[in-house]
């Protein structure tokens, strides 16, 4: 944990004076240099969660002026106790040990006062009894207190103390060591309940405290999915959440992922591999769960060896008592990691008593006694209106509610699935660049349109209209599970014939993976990979033909776009085909990698493809789609990557508002 120490600013006392802890006035230039000690402060863009003072007036006046009027007072915290010698001046003091205390400063106490020793006492007392829990800490203080933490923190050696000795109004940084927490899990009483944002919430705030945390989820099912910087795949949400605990994302933190490719069967990816499609039925009967369990197992133990703490992320509801025997994620999982179980309840759509009563009573005993507390999530209106609902929710379930975090329309967290395209925007406006992404049935990676979303000078929307896609002065299509089946469904609904007309009218077209290889003359699926077409005609808005293959290409990639010579861009590829100019054409590249590689096609400005998902988190890209339409351009760039972290920043601030962060950390840390 962090803590940051500041010395009162200059005291108006005569030069060499001994003034100890008698309450001396500041010099005039008080404010002038409360000002700096301010600012240094902000600077440290710091969020402190204790603030402390000396008691003595020189301390208090600083922390008021630099916003913590309500500093907690302590009396350790005081300078050294000089005794008789108080507010004399050194070279006029006659007491014979003086000489003593200057050869032993260390240990030889001023008459009737102390020694250096007894302020490291006291000092470490301090230290010793402050909750670490969380952090970092502020202190306001006197020159032998910052010495004295600097060698209790080990950063200056005793004999070497007043070396240390900072200017008035000098600040100094010290850390001390965090407990270890017990892992966290967020577990819930059904999907959709906000588990994925709670968890990047905690992921943050647990960085913001000084811990070094990661996310981690057994078993994830989503088409949303990311590559690791090992070219390995794992679910987007576990990416989200490692992006806010500020750690490269890594297969351990998702080593089962389960990508639905129909109604009943999905692709299993399990350590970042593809291992091949199952139904349902194969995949949860109790045959082989056992090596499975193994493999997730493993992964959360690597990740608790380098990381505290783990925040773990149940799956779906922990009451589908049907599937206890073979569930690797929620509450078996929670007792292989010795993890706190925390149960988030969704109060908006209903029933937040009955579905909170009947998940901690469902259980056996064993389980029902690590679940420790309670979240209401997605709360609307009065607050005060649901305080008896606390209350009664801690005594019929017998755990204590934790916090109700309020909905919130202004921060913006990646989704992790589609369930949140019904809630997106749906047709083209006025006054912007109109941006339609065809909707697609087995639409996967919608996140690679986030920063096009939240681009003020751009409306996105999502359709599968064709009057809203003629309507669209750019036309998206994204990546998909079926590429093969979604272009069948394009042609039988029309919509492929609105793409060729939307582009003969002027629109641009660009295609992203699946949406590329729709764009060429033709797709090939020799070996039934993607199923029983094994030849679909494309949209032949581009000079290529693609063949599906069963090898899946997953990596992180750098890139140069277009004739950019610098590779500046980034990006990452999850795909199984491989995409190549039809016989006797010549590919014009749209991007060309790190390692020499090209990627994508580009017929002309206004149509283009690319298999690099995030090609559109890059500025340069984004600017040179937008520029055919730069009458509407009169809003700024944004800046996606620090967009990103004030939403993580604003999540975490909104639920530490709202949650017990305390009685959290208590949790955390104590033996059952």
């Amino acid at each position: 944990m962090k803590v940051y120490l500041v010395r009162h600013t200059s005291v108006d006392v005569a030069p060499g004076t001994c003034y100890g802890q008698t309450d001396v006035p500041l010099r005039a230039s008080f404010q002038e240099e409360a000002e700096v000690c301010k600012k240094a402060l902000q600077d440290t863009g710091m969020r402190f969660s204790r603030i402390y003072t000396s008691p003595l007036s020189r301390c208090t006046r600083l922390a008021a002026y630099c916003g913590f009027p309500e500093a907690e007072r302590d009396e350790r915290l005081k300078e050294m106790n000089m005794g008789e010698w108080e507010m004399q001046r050194f070279e006029e003091i006659t007491d014979p040990r003086i000489q003593e205390w200057y050869d032993d400063y260390l240990r030889v106490r001023t008459t009737g006062g102390e020694s250096f020793m007894d302020v490291l006492a006291r000092v470490s007392d301090f230290f010793d009894h402050l909750d670490r829990t969380s952090g970092p800490a502020l202190v306001f203080a006197h020159g032998g207190v910052l010495v004295a933490a600097q060698v209790y923190a080990g950063k200056v050696k005793l004999e070497d103390a007043m070396k240390a000795l900072p200017p008035y109004g000098g600040m100094v940084e010290i850390d001390l060591p965090l407990p270890r927490l017990h892992p966290l899990m967020l577990a819930g009483t059904g999907s959709d309940v906000g588990k994925s944002v709670l968890a990047a919430a905690l992921c943050r705030i647990f960085l913001q405290d000084g811990y070094h945390p990661a996310p981690f989820k057994a078993q994830n099912m989503a088409l949303n999915s990311y590559a690791t910087p090992e070219g390995l795949e794992i679910g987007r949400a576990q990416a989200v959440q490692a992006e806010a605990a500020g750690v490269p994302c890594h297969t351990d933190m998702n080593p089962l992922l389960l990508k639905p490719t129909s109604d009943q069967t999905a692709q299993v990816v399990l350590n970042g591999k593809p291992i091949g499609n199952r139904s349902a039925y194969e995949y949860f009967r109790t045959e082989g769960r056992e090596e499975l369990r193994r493999e997730v197992n493993q992964a959360f133990d690597r990740l608790a060896a380098r990381y505290n703490p783990v925040v773990m992320e149940g799956a779906g509801s922990i009451s589908e008592i049907n599937l206890k025997d073979t569930d690797l994620v929620n509450l078996p999982m929670a007792r292989h990691a010795h993890a706190d179980v925390i149960l988030v309840a969704d109060i908006d759509r209903g029933g937040v008593f009955a579905s909170a009563y009947g998940s901690v009573a469902l259980q056996t005993p064993e389980d029902r006694k690590r679940i420790k507390g309670i979240i209401v999530n997605k709360f609307r209106g009065d607050l005060r209106l649901f305080e008896s609902g606390v209350k009664m929710m801690e005594e019929i379930c017998g755990i204590p509610v934790l916090g109700v975090i309020p909905y919130y329309h202004d921060i913006y967290i990646e989704e992790e699935d589609s369930v949140e395209l019904s809630l997106k925007q749906r047709k083209a406006v006025q006054g912007k660049v109109n941006v339609a992404v065809v909707l697609l049935r087995h639409l996967s990676n919608f996140t690679d349109f986030n920063m096009l979303e939240h681009d003020e000078r751009v409306n996105l929307y999502y359709t599968n209209n064709v009057d809203d896609l003629m309507k669209a002065d750019i036309i998206l299509l994204p990546g998909s599970k079926s590429t093969i089946d979604d272009l069948y469904e394009l042609r039988r609904n029309g919509v492929a014939q609105a793409i060729l007309q939307a582009r003969r009218n002027g629109a641009t077209v660009m295609g992203i993976c699946g949406g590329y290889q729709m764009m060429g003359q033709r797709i090939a699926d020799p070996d039934g990979v993607e199923g029983s077409i094994s030849q679909m005609p494309g949209l032949g808005l581009l000079p290529t033909e693609t063949v599906i293959e069963g090898e899946k290409v997953t990596r992180q990639v750098r890139f140069a776009f277009l004739s950019s010579e610098e590779p500046n861009c980034t990006g990452y590829e999850i795909h199984m085909g491989r995409t190549s100019a039809v016989e006797g054409e010549t590919l014009t590249p749209l991007v060309r990698l790190e390692n020499g590689e090209t990627d994508g096609c580009v017929a002309d400005r206004k149509c283009a493809g690319s298999y690099i998902h995030g090609i559109l988190d890059n500025p340069e890209v984004i600017e040179w789609l937008l520029a055919p339409y730069a009458e509407k351009l009169d809003q700024p760039q944004l800046d996606y990557a620090a967009f990103k972290e004030e939403q993580y920043n604003k999540l975490a601030d909104h639920v530490r508002k709202h949650l017990n962060m305390p009685l959290l950390y208590q949790i955390l840390t104590q033996n059952d």
